[in-house]
């Protein structure tokens, strides 16, 4: 219960760090609302609270709500620029017209008057927010070509290793209950740093030299093998159709292959890199599954010189 009490405040503080970046749009939800009331109770009389209509106001208030908070997301996820400005202001357009709506149950506005219903339309903003989702269409065409095989990773996805950005063990068991037939192949990899006459990786460079291996292994492979990251040192590949042995060592010689220097290391680090190939034929359940992965990644781990990694297969959490 703490530590889901902790997450949950450390990325609370993180998300007001990165909205508040943007006071500026932030300011203009307050200012926004502030006018509202003003030209609505300037300009209208109060209908009491025995005519008002409930549902109409929880609705348009809540769509209202709903506005601010999809703008806040857009401003915590992205940096300054013409696109999120085009986005932000859309969708204080989108908020400041359902306000408007829920004005209108609280105060009747003279017939001869018609800026309530400009503002409750607000063409100028659903114009805005049209615009910067073609700005932020084109974004996303460019980051696609840019991420190449990682970009599939990153739409409707598990969450994704924290160091190399690669799906882990709930993306494998999914993709595996996904393929097309039953004979599929897997293929479990392990990569060590050797540390010999060396000091340990630090946690910095463990994460670089994870996010090294991954990309390593993304742009070396054929497009219908996937990559996941099973654990701190475990990776994995998964074709539905069989990799030949030739591909297999290919991979396991380029990381052998791989240099890594770290920041307190003088000389740079080679890999110890195992490989077993396991052949999934027929159904085979999670449990299952996780079993075999096991006791192959035990075997690999003891064959690695004798490093015994603290973060093991045995710790995998399956989802």
């Amino acid at each position: 219960m703490i530590r889901h009490l902790h997450y949950v405040a450390l990325h609370t503080h993180k998300f007001i760090k990165l909205i508040s970046l943007h006071w500026i749009w932030l300011m203009s939800i307050p200012v926004a609302t502030s006018l509202i009331l003003l030209a609505n109770s300037a300009t209208g009389a109060f209908i009491p609270t025995s005519d008002w209509t409930w549902l109409d106001i929880v609705g348009e208030g809540g769509f209202a709500l709903f506005s601010v908070f999809w703008m806040m997301i857009v401003l915590a996820t992205r940096k300054k620029g013409h696109t999120t400005n085009w986005l932000a202001f859309g969708f204080l357009g989108m908020y400041v017209a359902c306000l408007q709506d829920v004005m209108d149950e609280m105060f009747l506005i003279p017939t001869h008057m018609h800026w309530d219903g400009w503002v409750e339309s607000f063409p100028i903003g659903l114009t805005a927010l049209a615009i910067g989702l073609l700005f932020w269409y084109r974004e996303q065409r460019q980051l696609d070509h840019y991420l190449g095989k990682r970009a599939p990773a990153f739409q409707n996805q598990p969450p994704l290793n924290d160091d190399s950005l690669l799906p882990s063990w709930a993306g494998l068991v999914n993709a595996i209950d996904q393929a097309p037939n039953r004979q599929s192949t897997l293929v479990l990899l392990r990569a060590t740093p050797e540390t010999t006459n060396q000091p340990p990786l630090s946690v910095s460079d463990t994460s670089k030299l994870r996010f090294l291996l991954a990309e390593m292994l993304l742009w070396n492979v054929p497009e219908s093998i996937k990559v996941f990251h099973l654990t701190g040192e475990s990776y994995a590949l998964f074709s539905s159709t069989p990799i030949a042995q030739e591909q297999i060592n290919d991979v396991v010689l380029l990381l052998r292959a791989m240099r890594f220097h770290g920041e307190k290391r003088v000389l740079a680090s080679h890999l110890h890199v195992k490989a077993c190939t396991v052949l999934i034929e027929g159904v085979l359940s999670e449990r299952a599954l996780r079993d075999k992965v096991q006791c192959v990644q035990k075997t690999l781990s003891d064959e690695c010189d004798g490093i015994w990694s603290r973060h093991s297969v045995t710790d995998v959490q399956v989802a």
